[in-house]
């Protein structure tokens, strides 16, 4: 398969869906070879939050990303600029699995950041391609598998180990590049 632009895999963690009181607490992306699918790039950085007493302990409990991690790190300010600045807009197409969050998050980090979103509004999403595979395949029997599948399963089924802590979003960016990896090669 051959994309027109290079994948990048974005994946965020964050302290709640609220954005007026929660936060983006990390910020990873890999960006993939638009031919061969490699890696050629990656970003990773935790974001100091401004509303860490407001944080969802829900979704606290998924990512495990604790105080000690994020009180030194850069401003969300900072770390949109230097994500920006990272990669050529125009040359990638961002991707994510289920990225229906990280994209919401990602467009709200940089109105705050004052950044002008320069990304394509077209968008990659991992998770419908691998729900299209999946029903081909014709494993999408139970109720649970119809309404929907996390990365865990798809570990399981394309028998992926997780070279990271499952919910950092570096990881998972990796993750969710294997598994789009491993659905491609199946149909090419």
């Amino acid at each position: 398969m051959d994309f027109k632009k290079d994948l990048l895999v974005i994946d965020t963690e964050f302290s709640g869906f609220d954005l007026k009181k929660h936060d983006l607490l990390q910020l990873a992306a890999v960006l993939l070879d638009r031919k061969t699918l490699k890696e050629k790039a990656h970003f990773n950085s935790y974001i100091k939050p401004k509303h860490w007493r407001t944080r969802d302990k829900a979704s606290m409990a998924v990512n495990k990303i604790s105080w000690q991690q994020v009180k030194d790190a850069p401003s969300l300010e900072k770390v949109i600029k230097e994500f920006d600045q990272a990669f050529d807009a125009d040359k990638v197409m961002l991707t994510s699995y289920v990225g229906f969050a990280d994209k919401r998050y990602l467009l709200h980090a940089f109105s705050e950041a004052g950044v002008k979103f320069k990304f394509d509004y077209h968008y990659f999403d991992i998770w419908s391609f691998c729900y299209a595979h999946l029903a081909r395949q014709g494993k999408l029997i139970t109720k649970k598998d119809f309404a929907g599948f996390g990365i865990e399963s798809m570990l399981k089924m394309f028998k992926i180990k997780s070279t990271g802590k499952m919910h950092d979003a570096l990881a998972d960016c990796r993750i969710e590049a294997e598994i789009l990896r491993r659905v491609i090669k199946i149909y090419n």
